[in-house]
């Protein structure tokens, strides 16, 4: 077992984690069929990430974290602050072009075996839910 791509796969498990209680506090609100459709799919999509990621953790003989560490308490102060859903939506969108600057950057400094992980398993749905939400807030937004 290599310490540090447990390690590494955790941080990566924390992170996702955090979206997935995100998406859960924004949809409580959420009321808009569409903006519903559109949350509970990146909300799936950060779950299967998660299934994902403890799989990998326990292949390796590592313990899966189940917390979502200090950004899930910020995601969860960030997302009570949004007073309407178009806030909710803009707040998650801002949060998933994060997460996407965050994985691109790492592509740079990542050993091998975790490098083909975030290329193979993170990015790319990484990439589906910043676009999916951008096109939500895009729609939601009002003309000026």
């Amino acid at each position: 077992m290599s310490s540090e791509l447990v390690e590494e796969l955790n941080t990566f498990l924390s992170e996702e984690l955090g979206a997935v209680q995100s998406y859960d506090l924004a949809l409580e609100r959420a009321k808009n069929p569409k903006v519903v459709e559109v949350l509970q799919k990146c909300r799936q999509c950060h779950a299967d990430r998660c299934a994902m990621l403890t799989k990998s953790v326990e292949a390796r003989g590592g313990k899966p974290t189940d917390n979502a560490g200090l950004w899930g308490g910020f995601d969860k102060w960030v997302q009570n602050s949004a007073s309407t859903e178009l806030d909710a939506v803009a707040l998650l969108e801002e949060s998933e072009a994060e997460r996407l600057v965050n994985y691109e950057a790492d592509r740079n400094i990542l050993p091998p075996d975790t490098l083909q992980i975030l290329e193979k398993d993170l990015l790319p749905p990484q990439h589906n839910t910043h676009l999916a939400l951008s096109v939500l807030l895009r729609e939601l937004t009002p003309a000026a």
